[in-house]
């Protein structure tokens, strides 16, 4: 009947788990298995469906790419501000931005111009200007070199040499520490003429800026260190305002050379971070720009001869660059990008396009690449690549039929786990259901085990009281005896009473164990002797062995009391009459150990595993006849690990059980320790 009671719970457990889980799985089992007809049509449907979804994300993407470009082009031209400037903003792989004329001159940002003002080659061969040098390798005094550049500087009939010959006097005059005569002769080199180049591409009034001003940053006059920074600054800046000559390095060389000079005296880190980056793309495009020379002559003199409207743009897929053109009044800007990066990046972005477990794969086709026999999806990239597309195909020739076979065993193993967990499920719930009921039936024998526990002594204490109070002794011994078994009883009754309250506030998680240093043997002695006039004990052998040298332990000596007792009783409850009760103390490695044995009944080992939790009552017939509530265990346990130790049993049916208390050796202070349940 009490099953019963428990089970109307269970059984509206059981109907939501067949409306939730059981009827659900079943429908889906269902469908899979009607669906399997349909899979063969439905794969190359999802196929071709993926193939143009991804051609078509992948050609949207390069269309945004190229008409942002476009966009920043034309907002640039709209607004004012020269395209050229920091082309790299325009994107990320533009190697050059260049502007010309009707006539199909370069005007800007740099010129192509003939070596005019350079210094002849003969000139390095003159006796004067090779005897000047070697004798600079060689270490000789610098004001004597210095007089040797001068004399050849009359010599020589080129005005380009003679002023590059002269900076060379200048440069020794500085080494042997005539600082003013080299300054005035800077000075006059700056007023010369600023288009002179030496035969290294350097222009000598840029080298003589150069020099005058790192002078001027070493010098002690504040003045002059100020005067020198700023003339620095503004040689950067003009240099970097000019046009190059396309072939010539000397300007870039300058510019990177006076920024390394200013940095350690600038204070301001942003404009020298921003300057270096302005000369650094400036010096790749004009690398570039004389790269891709013969390349530009062809798109300009196309743009030429098609015209279009102003800020309509043009696109010529190059042999090493993607060309844009637009005409903007009587201006042509041609813009180019590296176009072995931009279609390495394309392709990588091609292949990324896909996820990796995708059926379908994505794929950049070069001009004349012939294509797979398996394609889905082939979309021109005209007009930014001529002749490239993408292609989309299956991620495996044999891909269609694999992925069919694929699609149904999936089906079929939909199927398998829907039985699979209905199966699971009804495990469950019966496992459940029966744990339910188990542990209904636990606490029902609780109840009642407590219930009689209690009725029995309160009966022997009433029967011994009225037989006082109504005189029904006949003799004084008898009355002693009365008086005895009424504390007698009424101590079982607080042990009972005690355990039931400490469960509950182990459960709880409230119970709460001060342990202090004290003496092991002396704790466990009070608590048999305590016991030791308990009804249950006093018929049984008690062999007590507990060496007065056990070492000090940190405990709770009434909860150690309280599981001393506890494993007393048990002996004595599953003992014959006269039976023997052993308790033993003994130092091991890990800390002190107290055994308590006994020769009784024993315990089946299908019961060892489950003897410590609540509530628990042995199987067994023979072990069932004996009084208990079954939750003295549980407290021993977690009080022992309370105190860091742990309980331990050993036994084996009819030949008796051992219990073992294990203490650890510690030497911290008093702390109050928390049990529970959890």
């Amino acid at each position: 009947m009490e099953d019963a009671a428990h089970l109307e719970g269970i059984l509206r457990f059981a109907g939501l788990f067949v409306v939730t889980i059981l009827l659900p799985t079943s429908l889906l089992a269902y469908f899979g298995v009607v669906s399997l007809g349909t899979e063969e049509a439905s794969v190359r449907a999802d196929l071709q469906r993926a193939a143009n979804i991804t051609a078509d994300t992948y050609w949207s993407a390069v269309d945004r790419e190229f008409s942002r470009l476009e966009e920043r082009i034309g907002a640039r031209l709209i607004s004012g501000r020269s395209p050229l400037d920091l082309p790299r903003e325009l994107h990320p792989h533009m190697v050059a931005a260049l502007r010309f004329d009707e006539s199909g001159q370069l005007e800007a940002p740099f010129i192509i111009e003939t070596a005019a003002d350079g210094v002849p080659a003969v000139a390095l061969f003159h006796p004067l200007v090779r005897q000047a040098e070697e004798a600079e390798r060689a270490g000789a005094p610098a004001a004597g070199v210095a007089e040797m550049y001068a004399r050849a500087a009359l010599e020589v009939p080129w005005p380009a040499a003679r002023s590059r010959l002269q900076f060379d006097q200048a440069r020794m005059l500085i080494k042997a520490g005539e600082i003013d005569q080299a300054i005035d002769l800077l000075n006059r080199l700056i007023e010369g003429i600023p288009t002179q180049r030496d035969p290294w591409g350097f222009r000598v009034v840029d080298l003589a800026r150069l020099a005058r001003g790192e002078l001027f940053l070493e010098s002690s006059n504040r003045r002059r260190v100020r005067r020198g920074r700023n003339d620095l600054r503004m040689l950067v800046e003009n240099l970097l305002s000019t046009r190059w000559v396309v072939g010539q390095g000397g300007e870039a060389a300058v510019v990177r050379y006076a920024l390394s000079v200013l940095e350690p005296e600038s204070t301001s880190v942003d404009w020298i971070a921003a300057t270096r980056g302005r000369a650094d793309e400036r010096t790749s495009s004009l690398f570039w720009t004389g790269e891709l020379l013969a390349e530009v002559g062809a798109i300009v003199g196309q743009a030429g001869r098609n015209r279009r409207t102003d800020g309509d743009l043009g696109w010529v897929d190059g042999e090493r660059a993607i060309w844009v053109s637009t005409w903007w009044g009587d201006d042509l800007y041609v813009f180019a990008l590296d176009r072995e990066r931009v279609v390495s990046e394309l392709k990588a972005n091609a292949r990324a396009s896909v996820l990796t477990d995708s059926d379908v794969a994505a794929y950049l086709i070069a001009p004349n690449e012939p294509l797979g026999s398996e394609l889905l999806v082939s979309k021109p990239l005209a007009p930014w690549l001529t002749g490239w597309s993408i292609v989309v195909e299956p991620r495996d020739p044999a891909d269609i039929l694999e992925l069919r076979d694929q699609r149904r065993r999936q089906r079929f193993i939909i199927i398998l786990l829907a039985v699979g967990m209905i199966g699971v499920g009804t495990i469950t719930t019966t496992r459940l259901m029966k744990r339910e009921l188990d542990g209904a039936r636990m606490q029902a024998d609780f109840a009642a085990s407590v219930s009689h526990e209690l009725r029995s002594p309160i009966t022997h204490i009433r029967v011994q009281g009225e037989s006082l109070m109504f005189d029904l002794m006949d003799s004084d011994d008898e009355r002693e005896e009365a008086y005895v078994s009424i504390v007698r009883e009424s101590e079982r009754l607080s042990r009972l009473v005690d355990n039931v309250l400490d469960f509950a506030a182990i459960e709880r998680g409230a119970k709460r164990y001060t342990l202090r240093p004290d003496n092991l043997a002396e704790t466990v002695m009070r608590s048999i002797n305590s016991i030791s006039s308990a009804q249950e004990v006093r018929d049984k052998e008690l062999d007590v062995n507990l060496p007065t040298d056990l070492p000090v332990v940190h405990l709770d000596a009434d909860a150690i009391s309280q599981c001393v007792i506890n494993l007393v009783s048990n002996a004595a409850k599953y003992s014959e009459p006269g039976g023997w009760i052993g308790v033993r103390g003994r130092v091991v490695e890990s800390g002190v150990e107290i055994t308590i044995s006994d020769r009784g009944i024993g315990i089946a080992p299908h019961d060892l595993r489950e003897i410590f939790e609540p509530f628990f009552r042995s199987r067994d017939a023979l072990a069932r006849r004996r009084k208990g509530t079954g939750i003295g265990l549980t407290i021993t346990r977690y009080i022992m690990r309370a105190h860091g130790g742990d309980v331990s049993v050993q036994s084996r049916p009819g030949k008796g059980s051992t219990f073992t208390l294990r203490f650890p050796l510690q030497t911290t202070e008093a702390t109050p320790r928390r049990s529970g349940l959890r």
